[in-house]
């Protein structure tokens, strides 16, 4: 099997968004219920939801799929990443307010 450059770097990406993800679970179960590990746990949701947006590239560089149902890949990233950075809009501003930092 013979892959290009881009093609290893989306693997090695992929297996450390894995190691990342392995991390976060193995530190959440480790910590006390609470505001941390709540916003431990929107972080882990985050990054899994930054690595649906990842596969949806790795196909594009694996196999040339352009189009999942009858949408343009690049457009379902874009959507994901919006909703990415709005739910983490919303968590920042309830994390400022329970410690106080909002006014």
């Amino acid at each position: 099997m013979n892959l290009t450059l881009t093609q290893y770097c989306v693997l090695l990406v992929g297996l450390l968004g894995t190691i990342v993800i392995l991390l976060n679970l193995f530190i959440i179960a480790k910590l006390h219920n609470g505001n941390f590990k709540n916003f431990a746990k929107m972080t882990l949701l985050l990054i899994l939801i930054f690595s649906v947006a990842g596969f949806l590239r790795s196909l594009q560089v694996f196999s040339n799929i352009q189009y999942v149902a009858d949408i343009p890949i690049t457009y379902l990233e874009y959507g994901i990443y919006c909703i990415v950075y709005i739910i983490a809009a919303i968590k920042i501003y309830s994390i400022s307010k329970t410690f106080g930092f909002a006014e």
